[in-house]
């Protein structure tokens, strides 16, 4: 069940205190304070102790939760916007105070962080973000899909401590952009004004000056392309993708044997045809996602790795397990 009141607002539009009574499959702590003009919570979702929420319009998805004594707001008053998807993790203890702030499905935002500045922070999907990191957006800070920031790490859209009047030149504020798969090993510090390539590394320590190349890798103070010594890609084909997801199933339902014989990787999509609503099912590439729409089943491409989110208690339980490291979807946008 998912509640929600009034259209979309301006941040200036009037705000009004939101509590457990007002979701009642959700648990939200008592002394948390929820202010808003809109807001849409999912079923499932949690509210912790001292959580403190300020924006004009806030959604937050089902089986979501935000950790003790978080503080969420604006610079200067509310956000514009704050959306959390399904299944996402706020940890405790986090200053997130942007202007508008987004991140989707099955996220992890963990505790002590400093998130802030007077633009926008988007972060995609399956994205992982340790403790102790620092993301600012005084301008833009875009992460895409699939990001993995080690903890105690830095990512920086300014700099601005030099005295202009004194003639110091180290002064500017330019956005920043993750694009998808991105790995930041660990207390790493990136500039502003930089694009990382998909799929490219950070390793740990690394200050990053400029811009880097997909699939490369980089270390160092400054960081340098070390891609001849450090490659941690391998090609992998559509056939070989699907026998490593067959191996990923067996483990899954060894784990999880409610969902044996609800899970598999299907060799035609006429399989989709005789699933049963709740289940699970591989393709190697999808040209039609009707079936699986009308059968209720949660249909995943190994050719674009997106997939039909159903929200299934499989589905569920499958990305969780995945996510971590052995294989990551991103729903479908239709």
């Amino acid at each position: 069940m998912r509640n929600s009141a009034m259209p979309e607002p301006t941040v200036s539009a009037p705000q009004r205190p939101w509590s457990a009574a007002d979701f009642p499959d959700c648990s939200i702590a008592e002394d948390a304070i929820i202010e808003a003009s809109v807001v849409e919570m999912g079923s499932g979702s949690q509210i912790g102790a001292g959580v403190r929420i300020s924006a004009a319009t806030i959604k937050i998805g089902t089986g979501s939760r935000i950790e003790r004594d978080t503080t969420i707001g604006g610079i200067h008053g509310p956000m514009t916007s704050f959306a959390l998807g399904d299944q996402s993790m706020i940890g405790f203890a986090n200053q997130l105070l942007t202007s508008k702030f987004s991140m989707g499905d099955y996220g992890q935002l963990h505790n002590n962080g400093l998130h802030s500045g007077y633009e926008a922070l988007t972060i995609g999907h399956n994205c992982w973000i340790g403790q102790q990191s620092i993301l600012n957006c005084t301008e833009r800070l875009a992460i895409g899909n699939n990001v993995r920031i080690g903890t105690q790490s830095q990512l920086w859209t300014h700099v601005a401590s030099g005295e202009l009047l004194e003639g110091c030149t180290l002064f500017g504020q330019k956005p920043l952009a993750l694009e998808d798969n991105v790995w930041i090993v660990g207390g790493a510090v990136i500039s502003p004004g930089l694009t990382l390539g998909r799929n490219s590394i950070i390793m740990t320590g690394s200050v990053l000056t400029t811009s880097t190349e997909p699939f490369h890798t980089y270390a160092g103070v400054p960081a340098r392309d070390v891609t001849d010594k450090l490659n941690f890609w391998k090609p992998q084909s559509i056939d070989e993708k699907a026998a490593r997801v067959s191996e990923f199933i067996s483990e899954f339902v060894a784990m999880y044997p409610q969902h044996e014989g609800h899970i598999c990787v299907a060799e035609t999509a006429s399989d989709v045809v005789n699933a049963n609503a709740g289940d699970v099912i591989f393709l190697r590439s999808v040209e039609d996602w009707s079936p699986a729409a009308a059968a209720g089943v949660s249909l995943f491409d190994l050719t674009t790795k997106t997939y039909l989110k159903q929200r299934s208690a499989a589905e569920i339980d499958w990305i969780r397990w995945s996510v971590g490291y052995r294989a990551r979807f991103v729903p479908r946008d239709f």
